[in-house]
């Protein structure tokens, strides 16, 4: 049924339909992993409210082969010495408690698919700002190379969390809960 809708809508909006979700489709395995040299990738929307942030990071093909996206992409940050430094992660679900982790999202050339990063903006235990990120770099999920964008996200202390991609540049659904699996 939803490899069906999915079809039909293609079909209706050839030309807008640049990023689907597929899970399940039998068509989508046949398409090929994204690999790094076919996206680029831009940090997009940011808020803070809270004591906390959240960091919206799209993905664009910039090629002309369509590929497929899944899971949570990998995340280092740089910090002002300019050197990556690991962080710890959590991943995230986005949407109903219920649903699934994630799903297999198709990108056309020119399409775009997202994922979000939330974490602390303040220091409770230290009373005081966190030191600020210089740069993300994201591997996407299954790549072999990370992609670099400037950013100014909070490096506090606990780590981010992080949600999976989905289609589309931005994320409409951007409540969490803590994945396990």
């Amino acid at each position: 049924m939803l490899a069906r809708r999915i079809v039909t809508l293609a079909g209706l909006a050839a030309g807008s339909m640049l990023a689907v979700a597929a899970p399940g489709s039998a068509n989508s395995s046949a398409f090929t992993s994204c690999e790094s040299l076919q996206l680029r990738l831009a940090a997009s929307f940011y808020g803070e409210a809270g004591g906390q942030f959240i960091q919206t990071f799209t993905f664009t093909n910039v090629s002309r082969r369509v590929c497929r996206m899944e899971g949570w992409p990998s995340l280092e940050i740089e910090v002002a010495s300019h050197r990556p430094v690991p962080v710890r992660t959590r991943r995230v679900v986005q949407g109903p408690l219920r649903a699934r982790p994630f799903a297999r999202v198709l990108l056309r050339a020119r399409g775009a698919a997202s994922f979000d990063v939330y974490g602390a903006d303040w220091d409770f235990l230290r009373n005081r700002s966190c030191p600020l990120a210089t740069a993300a770099l994201v591997t996407p999920s299954g790549g072999r190379a990370a992609l670099r964008v400037g950013v100014r996200i909070p490096n506090c202390p606990g780590g981010f969390y992080i949600a999976p991609v989905i289609a589309g540049p931005t994320d409409r659904q951007s409540w969490s809960f803590v994945w396990h699996p």
